[in-house]
């Protein structure tokens, strides 16, 4: 009996060394499963609201909203341009980040496999961009981009865009403007701006700081009526697939599936589910796969001009 008790607690002894080694060789080397399952994820943004107390306001609800679903605490982390919302998310310094698609397919392009997408709103595979125009120009609705290029030609005025990164208010009314107009806003108008975000370019354009300028569709809806009257409308640019809430990959499958779950469940029943979709101007969140973002790619690597 002593003789088959010490070769049991021998062989467990072995086996608990050979899981300790295997813990050390496997966990330990490979950062990948070692983040399988963080302490605390952090959340980040692209900068588009140019209100960044509102913006820790509102993804600060999301990240409560995701936190209490997963069981792991979730931090907002603001940051001040878009190019930092990518860096943190391909460094590691955040773990989740919500981008347009222009900074979704500029992660593609820095993380590769490394990146995944929880979700989209249900507005964001139909976004448009509006061209607005401050009411001295006389500009009413144009059918096209070739008529305001036409109207604009020899009257001196300036145009603004949002971030140079941001695709609601800059790549595509780009990439729309040249397509209708067979040439750049450069040759068009006196000068040519980026004013960071999309509140910015509604109020300059009303103020009269530039004449004309584009943003996307849901800045210009929630502003003031007061404001619209002076940045009205001139041109809808057609239907393409805009933000999403992507994340690291190497936060592994069974967190991944939870966060995504609890994406696609935010209904509004919940005061910090209501504030999201509020903010974000969503009736919900839908399923999403990295390849709808993969024309943004196509686009950044055959040099596209976006200004610089």
């Amino acid at each position: 009996m002593q003789h088959r008790g010490t070769a049991a607690r021998r062989g467990f002894l072995l086996s608990a060394a050979a899981l300790a080694l295997a813990t050390t060789l496997g966990l330990g080397a490979n950062p990948a499963l070692a983040q399988q399952a963080p302490a605390k994820l952090i959340i980040t943004a692209i900068p588009d609201d140019g209100d960044a107390d509102r913006m820790r306001e509102n993804f600060g609800a999301l990240a409560r909203h995701l936190g209490k679903a997963v069981g792991i605490p979730v931090e907002y982390m603001h940051v001040e341009n878009y190019a930092a919302s990518v860096t943190a998310l391909a460094t590691g310094r955040a773990h989740i980040a919500w981008l347009g698609a222009v900074t979704t397919a500029q992660a593609r392009m820095q993380m590769g496999d490394r990146l995944t997408i929880l979700g989209c709103r249900d507005i964001d595979k139909g976004f448009v961009s509006y061209f607005i125009a401050n009411p001295s120009t006389g500009l009413g609705t144009v059918a096209d981009l070739g008529e305001l290029a036409r109207a604009a030609q020899g009257k001196g005025w300036s145009f603004t865009f949002g971030s140079k990164s941001s695709t609601s208010g800059h790549m595509m009314p780009r990439k729309y403007f040249m397509d209708q107009t067979a040439t750049t806003p450069e040759r068009v108008f006196r000068s040519v701006a980026y004013s960071g975000s999309h509140d910015v370019v509604m109020q300059m354009v009303a103020d009269g700081t530039h004449q004309v300028g584009a943003l996307n569709y849901a800045s210009w809806d929630k502003a003031a009526d007061e404001l619209k009257a002076r940045a009205p409308i001139v041109y809808k640019t057609p239907p393409y697939t805009n933000y999403a809430l992507t994340a690291r990959a190497d936060l592994g499958p069974e967190l991944l599936a939870r966060l995504r779950a609890a994406l696609l469940t935010i209904d509004g029943s919940t005061p910090e589910g209501a504030a999201v979709l509020k903010y974000l101007k969503a009736g919900k969140f839908i399923e999403a796969d990295i390849s709808e973002w993969q024309g943004y790619v196509d686009l950044l690597e055959s040099g596209i001009d976006i200004g610089g």
